[in-house]
């Protein structure tokens, strides 16, 4: 179960990064920090889950990539709604 929270915890976080850094590249006021942040929070995850208990290594990372790929679609199927609200207006 602590695999599961660990990734859950950990990819939340790199999801958020990531949106945050895409977004401000949109914005053309580029930070560099969330993607040099986010690169590392598997990493992180990963390491304190082997610390803490490392039969629930598996479990942490398929978390960690479900919230990812799942945060992915999410976004990208609002922007895409998004713009074809725009373009009936």
């Amino acid at each position: 179960m602590i695999g599961v929270i660990l990734g859950m915890a950990f990819g939340f976080l790199q999801l958020f990064l990531l949106i945050y850094a895409v977004r401000s590249l949109c914005t053309q006021r580029l930070k560099i920090w969330p993607f040099a942040v986010q690169f590392f929070c598997p990493f992180f995850g990963l390491a304190l889950c082997a610390l803490l208990q490392a039969s629930q290594l598996l479990p942490c990372a398929v978390t960690m990539s479900t919230i990812l790929i799942v945060g992915a679609v999410v976004c990208f199927v609002r922007y895409r709604l998004r713009e074809t609200n725009r373009k009936k207006d």
